[in-house]
């Protein structure tokens, strides 16, 4: 028998299978695992065929992404798992779009064109088609395979895609731009988590199935279209960033809208638009990056007084507003029993700020020293860039004279304030650490991280008016405000007609964390 034992001390295949399944059960938490682990192992077990020596890596996947699930606390999110299933097809649709139209009106090679490297197979601008092709294949794969084997497929194209910067110096071939990869693969991992089992993600039906390679198709299809309806005038046609992925966006961000009108319909019904809530925050973070329209425009505009509002900071700004709103949602879904006090927020945000004041104040005296790639004195600094330090000192130091900030999440911020400055300054001289040559430059993309901050400490201050603080806590709250919004309305606001698609990603945001506030109804 294949479970008996040998003189020797081997253990048995089937004690052995049984050690291997309880190691898995490690991604839950302890109480967890003493609860229900017997009756996972067990489950497990019973599902393999006879004679397996290793479990099957699918449900390996699925038994650490649920304990990762209790983990995060996602578990016991209302409607969190039901926003990931009905993120999971849209995700994937508009990732296979995106790649579709890409390689169809992006990538091939015209008469003249400028390339940034080497043409892959002497027809492509980038190394893009290969990881477009296992997008196109993952959204047939949606269609065609069983569950579990789409779902590698998915992985198989989030690796690839996430692989192609390290993979491009080595072809000599150029990469696509890190924000289309960026938002491939996040769309991706949605659809990869939103179709696990313990999200509840199923597609039983014909039309489930068929529902992800349809909508890839009227992705590409409608951008196509948008982009020969939306002349490009004077603009250079046919490259990633103008007028291209502009347009792409637009119908990204129509269909994260269709889904917060979704919410909103349901919400006014009273049916429950939890899951459709989480649906559009969800998809409203990648679909963010997606802009903007006129981004080389915003970078040369702007004056020494005057921050130009260019891509890095458009996705930072839509990011911040897409987690402020999954932040929201999940407070609502996870109501605490804990007493908390009021100006608690604001003592965490005033230990970002002020950490991330110090990391931001660190790079700027290192770099006009000459000791961070620059020469030593260089430019000097823009006058927005003082503007922006001094409003993120206001909004810290109001916080923390109403609550203290903990000591370790100021130095953590600190921390990574300096990193995250060096690596801004690397991506804006071409990804060198060396003979950087313009400072002013470098610090306007800089203190872009200035608005991370700052949305943490706006949220906390609101969080901290609507929690009945004193009067005195209301007064810096207050500040806080004034000093947060100052400076997204001077650095954001001028150049509002060149959002593109985040500005409506941003209105969603708003819109599903004002539906999130909302009493539930009473109906059953």
């Amino acid at each position: 028998m294949a479970d008996v034992g040998d003189a020797d001390g081997v253990k048995p295949t089937g004690v052995r299978l049984e050690q291997r399944c309880r190691r898995l059960l490690l991604a839950y938490p302890r109480d967890y695992r003493a609860q229900r682990g017997d009756e996972i192992v067990s489950t497990m077990l019973d599902a393999m065929p006879a004679g397996r020596r290793w479990p099957d890596p699918a449900d390996a996947a699925d038994v650490v992404a649920g304990g990762l699930r209790y983990r995060l606390g996602t578990a016991s999110l209302v409607g969190f798992d039901e926003g990931l299933a009905l993120a999971a097809p849209v995700a994937l649709s508009l990732a296979a779009g995106i790649a579709g139209f890409a390689w169809w009106r992006v990538e091939p090679v015209t008469a003249g064109a400028a390339l940034g490297g080497e043409p892959l197979f002497g027809l492509f601008r980038t190394l893009g088609p290969v990881a477009y092709a296992f997008w196109l294949l993952a959204a047939v794969g949606w269609a065609v395979l069983r569950p579990a084997p789409s779902r590698v497929l998915i992985a198989v194209s989030i690796a690839v895609t996430l692989a192609l910067p390290a993979v491009a110096p080595l072809t000599g071939v150029d990469r696509p731009p890190l924000w289309v990869m960026a938002a491939l693969a996040v769309f991706g991992l949605l659809a990869l988590v939103g179709s696990a089992p313990a999200s509840g993600g199923y597609r039983s039906t014909l039309d489930g199935r068929l529902s992800v390679p349809a909508g890839a198709v009227a992705v590409t299809v409608a951008a196509s279209t948008v982009v020969t309806l939306w002349a490009p005038g004077t603009e250079a046609y046919g490259y990633y960033y103008q007028p291209t992925l502009a347009r792409v966006g637009t119908v990204v961000t129509a269909t994260v809208a269709v889904v917060a009108a979704i919410a909103i319909a349901r919400q006014v019904r009273r049916r429950g638009a939890g899951g459709w809530l989480w649906a559009a925050a969800l998809l409203g973070l990648p679909a963010g990056w997606m802009g903007p329209f006129d981004s080389e425009g915003l970078r040369t505009a702007a004056t020494d007084t005057t921050p130009h509002f260019g891509r890095l900071a458009q996705v930072v700004l839509a990011s911040c507003v897409a987690v402020t709103t999954i932040a929201w949602l999940a407070r609502r879904g996870r109501p605490s029993t804990a007493v908390v006090p009021a100006a608690a927020p604001l003592g965490r945000a005033a230990a970002v700020a002020l950490g991330t004041l110090a990391g931001l104040a660190a790079f700027l005296v290192l770099a006009r020293a000459g000791w961070l790639g620059f020469a030593r004195g260089g430019s000097s600094l823009p006058g927005h860039v003082l503007v922006a330090v001094g409003l993120l000192a206001l909004a810290g130091l109001a916080a923390a004279l109403v609550a203290r900030p903990p000591l370790g999440v100021t130095a953590v911020a600190a921390g990574l304030g300096l990193g995250l400055a060096w690596l801004v300054a690397v991506y804006d001289n071409r990804w060198s650490v060396a003979g950087w040559a313009d400072l002013g430059h470098t610090a306007s993309l800089v203190i872009t991280l200035v608005l991370v901050p700052l949305s943490i400490c706006l949220d906390a201050a609101v969080r901290t008016w609507a929690g009945g603080a004193g009067l005195r806590t209301r007064a810096g709250a207050l500040v806080v405000v004034v000093a947060s919004l100052g400076w997204m309305g001077y650095a954001a606001l001028p150049y509002v007609l060149s959002w593109g698609p985040v500005l409506f990603v941003l209105v969603i945001c708003i819109v599903a964390v004002a539906l999130s506030r909302r009493p539930r109804s009473r109906r059953s």
